[in-house]
């Protein structure tokens, strides 16, 4: 699949512990390398309370959560949060 990641999300991983980071790297090139969000192998959900149209899916990363928009066959990356504040600000109004 293509990854695109947005300005948002790459500077709240650059201010996020290095284990974290290591791991989110580590599920970006599963993502890379599979060709569906349902072959990965990573603990992915889809957002809930959303229309039928809206692709919002969020990704666990320990206590961190991943928010991206999946427009087959592109991932658009959108921002990663603390598990609390993710399901405040995402998926965006």
């Amino acid at each position: 699949m293509e990854i695109i990641l947005k300005k948002q999300f790459i500077k709240e991983v650059a201010k996020l512990p290095a284990k974290v980071q290591t791991s989110i790297k580590a599920i970006l090139d599963e993502l890379e390398r599979v060709d569906s969000l349902q072959n990965a192998r990573i603990d992915i959900k889809r957002m809930e309370g959303q229309s039928a149209e809206e692709n919002y899916y969020r990704i666990r990363v320990g206590s961190y959560r991943i928010g991206l928009e999946y427009i087959a066959p592109q991932v658009i990356i959108l921002t990663v949060l603390s598990r609390g504040d993710i399901y405040k600000k995402f998926p965006p109004k």
